[in-house]
Formats: structure tokens, C-alpha cells, sequence
């Protein structure tokens, strides 16, 4: 759908200038073959499963139900974290992704694409875009925080957790981790394709410090330099089982499997590759 001049696809695209996975489309009403996200995570068990199932075979080569449900969440997860909290700490902008509001294309077997049904927002009383008709103000820092949170939990992950758990088998405590480290990764590119780092900081300081958080103490972000580079990581409470189907270098970078001082080796290996 071609929404050109509307506010928050404009700022959309600002940002996925970074990446394709900041950006989030509005869904073309004429094209076929789209799931209402509530019906997908709340009308049909069956339909979930065999998505799963699919999405385990396909891209992490596995039969195992824990290991397709953690992948599906992972892939899930970031096709809604990257928008969602950009749009929050570059734009000031909290996007509508409860699920009444995305949807989802489809083949019939895998997915192919996620979008938001209508362009709403959330937005501090000084956007630009206040004055829109899909622009909710809310108003101050606070509230908008708060709504990132109503977004993010209440309205997605606080359902879509269960219906995974009900539906394929998913860990609650691993996907929980997963929500928590796909929101740090955002934090940790932000912090690399940006400028103004100490924003970045803040706001995942904030984020990661709310005890009202489900993700709260799931992720321990921590600044490392090493040969004047200086990067954002995640040393992880949990793990995403990724270690099972991976043949070389098992566990990931901040993995709870690894002590701190191999996460640190690591993070500067990272570092050492970077431009």
C-alpha cells in the first residue's frame, strides 16, 4: 500500500533506512492471502502448530517442537522489535502492533510477509504529526514509555507467549528471553548505526531497569571497548537453544552457557570485525 505522506510511514521509512528490519509496511487491502494476528494466535491451535512446524523445518532444519517454537519466536520478534522500539527512541513514536492491528501474508504453509492493518501511533504533544487523525497524544515522556510497554506486553507478547506455549510446546521462560534479547540486539545496532549513543544508553537502561518489566533482569547491557571501538552487548539470563541445531561455534556471543569473561572475548571479537 502506497501511503506516501502519511506520518508514520514517512518516519518509517527514515529509519529503515538503517535496514530493511526497522521498516513495517501498512497491509495493500487488495492483495490476497493475509491472517488477522489475533486469528492466528487465538482461533485456530492446529493452523498455529503446523506454521511452527513448517518454520522449524524450513529454516533451522528440525523436527524438535522447543527448538521450531524458539525459532519462530526469534523471526516473529523481529519483524516487531526493530520498528517498534527505533520508532520509540528516534522518532518518539510508539506504534499500534497489538495484534487486532497486524496481519500476516501467507502461502498457505509459511509466512511471507508481516504488516500493520492502519498506520496508528502513539506521540508526545510537540510531533509534528499531532494534529493526525491516527496520531494518539499522550502526554509526556512517561506516558509514551508506558504505552511502548502496552504495546510491546500487554497487547502482543503477554498473548502470543501463551498461545505459542498452548499451541507448539514453547518454553515461557525461553520465549520471555527471547523477547528480552531481541530488544537488546535493537538497542546494540542502534547504538552502532547512530550518533547520539547516549540516548541509546539511556533508553535501554530505562527499559531493562523497570521491575514492572516482564523483561526485567533478563538482559544485563553493558558497554565493551576494545582497540578504540566501543559496543553495546547483551549478556543474556537465558538461553535460545540456537546451540542444538548450530555445528561450529556453538553458543551465541552472550549466551548464559558462557562466563562473563568469554562473552567479554567474544564481544571483542566482535568489535575487532567491525568497520
Amino acid at each position: 500500500m502506497n501511503n506516501g505522506g502519511h506520518p508514520l510511514v514517512d518516519s518509517l521509512r527514515r529509519v529503515g533506512e538503517l535496514g530493511a528490519e526497522y521498516d513495517l509496511p501498512t497491509r495493500d487491502p487488495g492483495q490476497e492471502g493475509w491472517i488477522k494476528a489475533q486469528s492466528l494466535f487465538q482461533d485456530d491451535d492446529q493452523r498455529l502448530r503446523n506454521f511452527v512446524s513448517a518454520y522449524g523445518r524450513d529454516f533451522v532444519d528440525t523436527d524438535n517442537r522447543h527448538l521450531a517454537a524458539s525459532a519462530f519466536t526469534i523471526a516473529y520478534l523481529t519483524r516487531l522489535t526493530y520498528p517498534l522500539i527505533s520508532q520509540y527512541v528516534l522518532e518518539r513514536r510508539v506504534i499500534d502492533i497489538s495484534l487486532s492491528n497486524l496481519e500476516f501474508h501467507t502461502d498457505g504453509q509459511r509466512f511471507n510477509g508481516t504488516a500493520l492493518a492502519s498506520p496508528r501511533f502513539a506521540a508526545l504533544p510537540d510531533d509534528p504529526a499531532a494534529g493526525h487523525p491516527d496520531a494518539e497524544i499522550v502526554p509526556d515522556g512517561a506516558a509514551l514509555y508506558a504505552r511502548l510497554k502496552k504495546q510491546l506486553f500487554d497487547s502482543n507478547f503477554d498473548i502470543v507467549i501463551p498461545s505459542l506455549r498452548r499451541a507448539a510446546q514453547a518454553s515461557i521462560k525461553v520465549s520471555w528471553n527471547a523477547v528480552a534479547a531481541s530488544c537488546a540486539q535493537v538497542f546494540y545496532w542502534l547504538y552502532e548505526l547512530t550518533e547520539d549513543t547516549e540516548s541509546i544508553v539511556r533508553h535501554a537502561e530505562a527499559f531493562f531497569g523497570d521491575p514492572s518489566s516482564p523483561v526485567y533482569d533478563e538482559v544485563r547491557m553493558e558497554l565493551v571497548a576494545h582497540q578504540g571501538k566501543k559496543g553495546y552487548f547483551a549478556r543474556r539470563a537465558g538461553c535460545c537453544l540456537f546451540w542444538r541445531v548450530r555445528d561450529e561455534d556453538v553458543y551465541c556471543s552472550g549466551c548464559i552457557l558462557l562466563s562473563d569473561e568469554e562473552q567479554t572475548i567474544r564481544f571483542k571479537q566482535l568489535l575487532e570485525n567491525m568497520p
